[in-house]
């Protein structure tokens, strides 16, 4: 019996008319990405690779979760600061304050302050202090997706900075977070009536600027950290020689640990212990913005920056309206677990079939078949029904209402999984070997999953390396590669431009400065100039 053929017409014209009247018409435009940002959350590997975000989720993190701060004082630590959720994060923070010494002007408390430090011994001068809290009722926080605790002028602060601080951060305050912090606790107590606790992101780990710590946690214990300043990196960073002579503490290795668990946090932050929002949040994705072309660029990654401020209005004001009408936990549906089904039940096949390992027309037809075999009547065929029920099957009954109305989520991923069958409905009847192959080539270009880029086969002692700031090379995005924990640093142009300061697209162009090996110097570099203490900061 013949088959009802699915025509490219009819394809796009289903692609652009069965989204929901609740989203834009650019939703489906930008589905793939929308579908991205979704799978890629609150996941270190997906927002390490599309580290520029560009969408804000309301989020939940439960009374009890544990969390680290590392600082140079024992004392406790009340107002504005840092949590990290891994104590490794934490603890390359936990060093002594080693700040220029004040000045003629400073007080005498600072005075005895620093000449107590110097009658230390250098062991006690050089370690610090891990804070270990637990969350005192549950956290109500908003999330920036991507690398958006990235100081860099790569796009990971673009949405941060011109939507959610509406282009108030200045041009020095960039490499500082202590202005962003402040910015944003004014927000959540003056603008939106301490309806959020803290800002999410992510760097090499997952952080909250959280607002109030005295209100907010429970300390749990305050604990002495080893002596190893400065935090050397994997392997010692090359400053072992030295102290070996001064009979110091030496520290090799002490950067595995670290590394290991970003590692960990890859696939997720784990253990529940944070709730997305994703039947209402703000993606820039949705508001028929061109984020990939400017008047004289094309980026690669999404960028914010060729547009006016008033431009970005109308973002601004729908993220006022999220925080002050909804709540994290008023979602229905975690349309992460959906882009799951939908990344595991497809990802090898599509990626079989682009390969071109299949040498013949007959076998790839012989495949596909397999994979459209539930969703067709053999009695009865026609292949716009195919695509339909296939796209239909990881999607919740009731995402789209009585009416029809559906949200962005419900949207995207639709439009995402409608592309996906559709093509193999179309590929199914695709007689030419080429065509064919391109066919599942083009696909995967449109969805660039990130899945597609992970190692397979690392060791126990590896890691699968990808560029998380201020680490990684070029060659670290293009290829990630398993390497050891202790030494995953490699040679080539460093991905972030060596310091921040890189024009805005993909990565920066080769420079001296990026032309080393790709870890250990920007990191060194990292923590005793961008977070470094002669900044004051803490986590």
């Amino acid at each position: 019996m013949g088959v009802k053929p699915l025509l490219l017409s009819s394809l796009l014209w289903a692609a652009s008319t069965t989204t929901a009247t609740a989203a834009s018409p650019s939703t489906t435009q930008n589905a793939n990405h929308i579908f991205n940002s979704i799978h890629s959350s609150m996941r270190q590997w997906g927002s390490s690779l599309q580290h520029n975000g560009m969408s804000l989720f309301l989020a939940s993190v439960p009374a009890g979760t544990q969390f680290y701060h590392g600082t140079s004082i024992p004392d406790p630590i009340n107002g504005t600061e840092w949590l990290a959720f891994e104590p490794e994060h934490a603890m390359v923070f936990a060093r002594a304050h080693m700040g220029p010494p004040p000045d003629e002007e400073d007080d005498d408390k600072k005075k005895k302050e620093l000449r107590k430090r110097d009658e230390e011994t250098e062991e006690e001068k050089s370690s610090g202090w891990l804070h270990t809290y637990v969350a005192a009722k549950d956290l109500r926080l908003l999330y920036a997706d991507g690398m958006s605790a990235g100081k860099t002028r790569n796009g990971t602060l673009d949405f941060e900075d011109r939507v959610l601080f509406r282009d108030e951060v200045g041009e020095k305050e960039m490499m500082g977070d202590r202005e962003r912090a402040n910015m944003f606790c004014r927000m959540a107590k003056e603008e939106w009536d301490d309806r959020v606790d803290g800002l999410l992101r992510m760097e090499a780990g997952f952080e909250i600027i959280l607002c109030d710590f005295a209100r907010d946690l429970k300390e749990v214990r305050v604990t002495r950290t080893k002596p190893s300043y400065p935090f050397r990196g994997p392997g010692g960073g090359g400053n072992d020689d030295k102290k070996k002579k001064k009979g110091g503490p030496v520290t090799k290795g002490d950067g595995a640990l670290w590394f290991k668990a970003i590692a960990a946090r890859y696939d997720g932050i784990g253990g529940n212990r944070v709730t997305l929002n994703y039947d209402n949040f703000v993606s820039a994705y949705t508001y028929g913005l061109d984020l990939f072309h400017s008047v004289n660029e094309t980026f690669t990654l999404p960028r914010l920056t060729q547009f006016t401020s008033q431009q970005l209005v109308p973002i601004r004001e729908a993220l006022n309206e999220l925080v002050l009408q909804h709540e994290a936990k008023e979602a229905t549906f975690n349309w992460q677990t959906i882009t799951d089904m939908v990344v595991e039940r497809y990802a090898h096949d599509i990626r079989y079939f682009a390969s071109g390992q299949l040498s013949t027309v007959e076998d790839i037809h012989a495949k596909i078949e397999k994979v459209l075999a539930p969703f067709v009547d053999y009695g009865d065929r026609d292949g716009e029904e195919e695509a339909e029920r296939c796209s239909m099957q990881f999607i919740p009954g009731g995402a789209f209402g009585g009416d029809g109305d559906a949200g962005v989520a419900a949207t995207a991923v639709h439009a995402v999984t409608r592309r996906i069958c559709e093509t193999m409905v179309q590929g199914w009847q695709e007689t030419d070997y080429n065509t064919l192959i391109g066919l599942f080539q083009d696909l995967m270009e449109y969805l660039a999953w990130t899945t597609w880029k992970q190692c397979s086969g690392c060791a126990d002692h590896e890691i699968c390396v990808v560029p998380i700031w201020p680490m990684g090379t070029v060659e670290d995005y293009n290829h990630p590669q398993c390497r050891d924990a202790a030494k995953p640093e490699s040679e080539g142009q460093n991905y972030w431009g060596g310091r921040p300061g890189g024009p805005g697209g993909h990565h920066p162009p080769p420079s001296e400065s990026s032309s080393s090996a790709g870890w250990i110097p920007s990191l060194v570099s990292f923590l005793r100039s961008f977070l470094g203490v002669a900044l004051g900061l803490h986590f």
